[in-house]
């Protein structure tokens, strides 16, 4: 008989967004981060969306992410497409939403086990 392990991998998942804050493995964040995995990394992105440059996807990229989502805040801001073509060049999908939305669909991902890493700027 042959016998195989699951070898699921625990990725951390949002369980609260409000006003306040993003609430991740048990933290409040207050402040712009990215999320990969396990992984909380605040000091990738600048503290505003307007501020994102290619080179701070280009470091993202270097996650190895299938698939980046970036919420926005409170309201959906689009993206040039100067900034996201670093991912568009790695054949890396990137999806830019709410953060409300991009909360919800992260722990979608998270929970297929999907390699998705998550961009959160605060509601």
């Amino acid at each position: 008989m042959k016998l195989d392990f699951d070898q699921h991998t625990i990725n951390l998942s949002i369980t609260a967004y409000s006003e306040d804050g993003i609430t991740l493995g048990g933290r409040m964040l207050t402040a712009p981060f990215v999320v990969s995995g396990n992984d909380i990394l605040p000091d990738l992105v600048p503290n505003s969306v307007s501020a994102i440059e290619p080179t701070h996807i280009e470091r993202i990229m270097q996650l190895e992410p299938s698939l980046v989502i970036i919420g926005t805040g409170s309201k959906q801001t689009f993206l040039d497409a100067r900034v996201l073509k670093p991912a568009l060049d790695a054949n890396v999908g990137i999806e830019v939403m709410g953060t409300a939305a991009a909360c919800r669909s992260f722990n979608v991902l998270v929970a297929e086990n999907r390699a998705v890493v998550g961009v959160f700027y605060m509601l």
